[in-house]
């Protein structure tokens, strides 16, 4: 995912974490519906997390904010995990819809590319 914007980049990356939802999309429904199996939703969190802490330490973004950084990545890994929720439980919702709002909802330094 190499050269693009830092939008551009941000957009592709949402959009191929919906694509894989979607890929295995009885899946993911059974196991977000499924309160015996909160082990997936927590993964998708971890995950996020985690993500969200490589990116802030790699420097290639603007300026952080001055916050405590985990709570950060717990704050965007959950809302992110939450919208996927939210995707899946409402039919009216499209995947682009996703991406849209994953996208609109991302911090300014998130999107930029450091310039």
């Amino acid at each position: 995912m190499q050269g693009g914007s830092a939008p551009k980049l941000l957009r592709l990356a949402t959009a191929e974490v919906a694509d894989h939802v979607e890929r295995y999309l009885p899946i993911y429904r059974h196991a977000l519906d499924d309160p015996a199996d909160s082990g997936v939703y927590e993964a998708l969190v971890r995950h996020f997390s985690d993500y969200t802490l490589d990116f802030m330490a790699s420097g290639h973004h603007g300026v952080l904010p001055e916050a405590n950084r985990q709570v950060i990545a717990q704050f965007m890994a959950r809302g992110f995990a939450g919208a996927i929720r939210g995707w899946l439980d409402d039919s009216s919702v499209t995947k682009e819809d996703l991406v849209d709002a994953a996208v609109a909802c991302a911090p300014a330094w998130w999107a930029t590319d450091g310039r």
